[in-house]
């Protein structure tokens, strides 16, 4: 298991790119833990110790392999926009950073793929049987009312 310590500045100057970076960084691991506390100085801040540990390589997987933005078409934009805005909701309601309810890689790929139902998400690549067991049918809904 291996650590890294992400800081999110709360300053809209700052918010994005660190936003990005760690969004950019956890795609490439597993993420094992985290836990964040809120730092209140002349530049407030998110402080976020993830656990991960390497994702491993599969010879064969069922899983879809991971896209970006630019790939989502303009109906899955849409869909795309709306699984942030409740991810937004979720984080609002658990003061937590939204990247610690989903990553936005997470977020293309079920925009672009559309599980039907929780069986079908369990294909998204990323997703484990925790954050599916406790999203999923929120996940579900907003999907079927995009």
């Amino acid at each position: 298991m291996k650590v890294k310590v992400f800081k999110i500045r709360i300053s809209d100057e700052f918010l994005s790119a660190d936003q990005t970076e760690i969004n950019n960084s956890l795609a490439h691991y597993d993420i094992l833990n985290t836990n964040s506390n809120f730092i209140e100085d002349e530049t407030s801040y998110w402080s976020v110790l993830v656990s991960y540990q390497e994702k491993k390589v599969k010879e064969s997987s069922n899983k879809a392999h991971p896209i970006f933005e630019e790939e989502l078409s303009q109906e899955e934009m849409i869909i795309y926009n709306k699984l942030k805005d409740w991810r937004s909701e979720k984080a609002r309601e658990s003061q937590l950073p939204p990247y610690i309810i989903f990553h936005n890689a997470h977020l293309i790929s079920i925009a672009k793929y559309k599980p039907s139902n929780l069986e079908d998400l369990e294909n998204v690549n990323g997703l484990g049987k925790s954050k599916i067991e406790k999203f999923g049918a929120e996940i579900i809904e907003v999907l079927e009312n995009a």
